[in-house]
């Protein structure tokens, strides 16, 4: 989960959308599907999996007021034109898949009411995995209602617990856990600051695809997590503090095994950027983390934490031909073009979605 692969001066075969064949151009311009395939030119750019962005917010109204009260008050259309607002900035920054959550339901109704603007944008073209965000701690209704109703009527494959100590005990978050995972739910858990051990452990447990955490995790190791699918998600408000212990509890957490994906908090009152270059530069400077590292974190890693790897987040044969063409030429500059976007065009299952747009001369 922390390697990333490059192939100079490389192609791929695309057909009806999925990536047939991958490899150096001469290799499979020979290809006997290639020789009356279109062909187009990225010389002198990088050719690389589309963004990923695990934990994001498209439903939320901008309004100056509490943006709880705010959803009640809007219409779906309103709240669903605002939603398409927000998936055209992440597309134009490369990114192609997110994890759209409801943390900003004042109610169970707002909750139904933010899926469903999910399902109307789903494909267009975002690929959404909604994720579920209930209150804790929960009431009667969430376990014999409201679990059952969302996943009938298959609004959210993801629930996201959130451990809270203050106000959620142990063992009411289990009694949770394990009446989401009897429904179907993948299960991540986000902690207010660092994991708990008692939290890790459950999310190793649980069998949780991820958890959303500030860095430095004690007991069980992140290697064990990993082994088991679990990534560790950092939000990226997270790097803008420049914090000795937080960048020797990343290194740690790579030395033993982690699997590390970011995710952009975009719309939240946190400080964030989506912009993924920017993302990849903190992440090096404050963390320490090589460009390789910080690659896969965005791309392939970021898919692992949404169960999207099996379709996207690497360019490899099977997979949908989601990708960006960056108008750089060495992968490496991607870290050091600070503020920059250089995404030059996005390709979601092998058909353009976003060319950036070329001067105009006098």
């Amino acid at each position: 989960m922390n390697q990333l692969e490059m192939i100079a001066e490389g192609s791929l075969l695309i057909q009806n959308g999925i990536i047939r064949q991958s490899g150096t151009s001469r290799r499979v311009d020979n290809l006997a599907q290639a020789r009356k395939a279109r062909e187009i030119d990225a010389s002198g750019k990088i050719v690389m999996p589309a963004f990923v962005d695990p934990g994001s917010v498209l439903v939320l109204p901008r309004l100056p007021r509490s943006r709880r009260t705010a959803i009640q008050v809007l219409s779906k259309a309103r709240l669903q034109a605002n939603a398409d607002r927000a998936a055209a900035d992440l597309v134009r920054y490369g990114y192609l898949s997110v994890g759209a959550d409801t943390r900003y339901a004042a109610d169970m109704r707002d909750t139904v009411k933010i899926l469903r603007v999910h399902n109307a944008l789903q494909g267009k073209p975002l690929r959404i995995r909604s994720v579920f965000v209930p209150a804790l701690p929960a009431n009667a209704s969430l376990k014999e209602k409201w679990l059952q109703l969302i996943r009938t009527r298959k609004l959210a494959t993801i629930i996201e617990l959130s451990a809270c100590p203050e106000t959620v005990r142990p063992d009411e978050f289990r009694d949770i856990a394990v009446a989401a995972a009897a429904h179907g739910y993948l299960i991540r858990i986000r902690a207010r600051d660092r994991m708990a051990p008692h939290l890790a452990q459950l999310a190793l447990d649980a069998g949780a695809i991820a958890i959303m955490s500030d860095p430095g995790m004690h007991s069980p190791k992140p290697g064990e997590l990993s082994s088991a699918g679990c990534v560790h998600v950092l939000p990226t408000g997270d790097a803008f503090r420049d914090d000795n212990e937080e960048r020797k509890a990343v290194r740690r957490m790579l030395d033993d095994g982690a699997a590390l994906a970011l995710c952009s908090g975009s719309l939240t009152d946190a400080e964030r950027s989506y912009n993924p270059q920017y993302l990849l530069h903190m992440v090096q400077w404050r963390f320490g983390l090589t460009c390789e590292q910080a690659i896969v974190a965005l791309t392939y890693n970021g898919a692992c934490a949404l169960r999207m790897s099996h379709m996207t987040g690497s360019l490899e044969p099977g997979k949908s031909a989601d990708l960006v063409m960056m108008d750089v030429s060495d992968y490496r500059e991607l870290t050091q073009r600070v503020g920059h976007s250089d995404v030059h065009a996005v390709m979601k299952a092998g058909r353009f979605v976003y060319k950036r747009a070329s001067l105009i001369p006098d």
